[in-house]
């Protein structure tokens, strides 16, 4: 997250304002260079360290973005923005514990900033503290309820929690704004199958197939609802009563192990060992 400010002298106004223009067309590593200019004309600025951290993130310069952030903060210890965007580079290296901290400073000095607070839960659900996931989710839909991400974010920690009819809800909602949302299809879809509606789950896997063909994940877990129903019927090898629904059942494995090979073309690691437990021997 930029920070933005007005009362450079021309100079290092001058390099700064090229700094932000050559951040507008997506060239982060020019920018950093503008931003080394101002900050050699007013070291003591903890808007430009901070922006050029951005830029340094932007281009996966994370030890070089984390000291410029660390060195915005010496300079004012409560830039929300610094603080944000130093728990995003922790995040990037996995240190989630010290991105938690991090955040926790961003909301203190900027109580209101949505950007934090789904953040902070993203770390939360890594860290399995699913509750407080929900509950920093649940803040951003309070400021804006249509938010799909933190709509999708909260009912994959509510799936997490086992929880699965109030993550439908989410994901539900997150799909009549954005219908291809690939992931809340992939989610919804397995919450059902949780739920045993083992053919609407079918139909959201049909449907995340349909929006990104190759996307083996798809084709996985439409392979596993698949199976569902051979696991739900009862039938006995030994009475001449249930052949019928022997014979389903091949057909229905044949039909699985077709979305497993497909998982598999697009290098869906999980379809590698499906393939192994359910297709051997089926032809």
């Amino acid at each position: 997250m930029f920070s933005s400010f007005t009362g450079f002298s021309q100079r290092a106004g001058d390099y700064y304002n090229r700094a932000v223009a050559n951040c507008k067309q997506g060239d982060y590593g020019a920018a950093a260079i503008e931003y080394t200019r101002a900050i050699e004309i007013k070291d003591n600025s903890s808007v430009l360290y901070n922006n050029r951290g951005v830029c340094y993130y932007k281009i996966e310069r994370y030890s070089q973005a984390l000291k410029d952030y660390d060195k915005a903060l010496q300079l004012n210890s409560e830039n929300a923005n610094a603080h944000f965007n130093k728990g995003n580079v922790l995040r990037a290296l996995e240190r989630n514990n010290e991105a938690l901290l991090t955040y926790d400073k961003s909301i203190k000095f900027k109580p209101n900033d949505k950007k934090s607070f789904q953040n902070r839960g993203l770390v939360k659900l890594v860290l399995a503290d699913y509750s407080g996931a929900i509950e920093d989710f649940t803040k951003v839909l309070n400021v804006s309820p249509n938010n799909v991400k933190a709509l999708f974010n909260r009912g994959t920690a509510y799936s997490k929690k086992k929880e699965y009819k109030k993550a439908i809800v989410d994901f539900d909602k997150a799909l009549s704004i954005d219908p291809k949302y690939y992931k809340a299809l992939i989610n919804r879809g397995i919450c059902k199958t949780q739920l045993d509606q083992t053919e609407s789950a079918k139909n959201d896997f049909s449907t995340a197939v349909s929006s990104s063909p190759t996307n083996g994940e798809g084709y996985y877990y439409r392979a596993l609802a698949t199976l569902n129903h051979v696991n739900l019927v009862k039938s006995d090898a030994r009475n001449a009563m249930n052949m019928r629904a022997i014979k389903k059942n091949i057909l229905v494995q044949k039909e699985a192990c077709s979305d497993f090979e497909k998982a598999k073309v697009y290098e869906y690691a999980k379809a590698y060992e499906a393939i192994k437990e359910y297709c051997v021997g089926v032809k």
